[in-house]
């Protein structure tokens, strides 16, 4: 991280530098050449305008480059961040019976943040589409299968109702504690706890 930071650092010091190039070539190259005379001699500014262009050019394409390149970036990160709510918000509308049930787990568990592996399909599509995102860096990796702490993204939080994920809102009936009961996922069973 410090690596990064310190890059981005220099390459932002490279541009403020080249930036200010540009200025002052440009600024150079339209004042009058009344006011470089130097001792009643007006060479300075006929002898250095070529390169004065030259350096202009250059600094303003580089300049030129980078604005484009950041406005790319920008509107690249713009575009999949409008594809992932378009696609958080499909998985929500369509959402499974074993996809609701491991959402139920959250609430059933009471915890913000549990380990699922990722080879299971429901997981898998949850966090593909956004509705779940990694909690921390970490991987646990348990036999064959990869662990990771995951939890319900904070933009899915507030479409994600008792309705949309089937628990019913109120007191539990003794039926429909048991059903759900059945239908706990068990890899996401870690610590029981009674409904």
């Amino acid at each position: 991280m410090k690596t990064f930071l310190y890059r981005f650092i220099d390459q932002q010091s490279i541009t403020i530098t080249i930036m200010w190039m540009c200025f002052s070539c440009a600024v150079l190259l339209v004042i009058p050449s009344s006011l470089f005379s130097l001792s009643n001699s007006d060479v300075l500014p006929d002898t250095y305008a070529p390169y004065l262009w030259v350096l202009t050019l250059l600094t303003g394409s580089y300049l030129l480059t980078r604005l484009l390149s950041y406005s790319f970036a920008r509107l690249s990160e713009y575009y999949a961040s409008q594809r992932l709510l378009i696609r958080r918000n499909k998985m929500i509308r369509q959402l499974d019976f074993e996809e609701k049930a491991l959402l139920r787990e959250f609430i059933i568990q009471r915890k913000t943040v549990l380990s699922l592996p990722l080879n299971e399909p429901a997981v898998s599509n949850l966090l593909a589409s956004g509705v779940l995102a990694p909690a921390f860096e970490t991987q646990e990796i348990k036999g064959s299968s990869r662990i990771i702490k995951l939890s319900i993204a904070i933009d899915a939080r507030e479409q994600l109702t008792h309705r949309v994920i089937g628990l019913p809102v109120g007191k539990l009936t003794e039926a429909e504690a048991e059903v759900l009961k059945a239908a706990r996922p068990k890899y996401a069973r870690n610590n029981y706890i009674a409904l």
